[in-house]
């Protein structure tokens, strides 16, 4: 059980080092909001969140982040139809 605990931790970390990452480079300006970069930190950030929140049972982190996947999809398409 100490494996499974231990490897969804490392999992939500990833998430959050990604989406702060995003948030850090746009500040910087280092990507644009609209870049593809942005919107995929975000994606790939807020899907390891929700595996994290769903083997914890933090619903509430689990739909934020739901949603934050959601918008970086729309921004994504958004992207891809330009």
């Amino acid at each position: 059980m100490l494996h499974n605990d231990q490897h969804f931790e490392r999992i939500g970390w990833v998430g959050f080092v990604l989406i702060v990452a995003a948030y850090l480079c746009v500040t910087i300006k280092l990507v644009e909001v609209s870049s593809a970069a942005y919107h995929l930190m975000n994606f790939v950030g807020a899907l390891c969140m929700v595996v994290n929140a769903r083997y914890k049972g933090a619903r509430p982190l689990f739909w934020l982040n739901i949603v934050w996947a959601l918008v970086a999809t729309v921004g994504l398409f958004q992207l891809g139809m330009n």
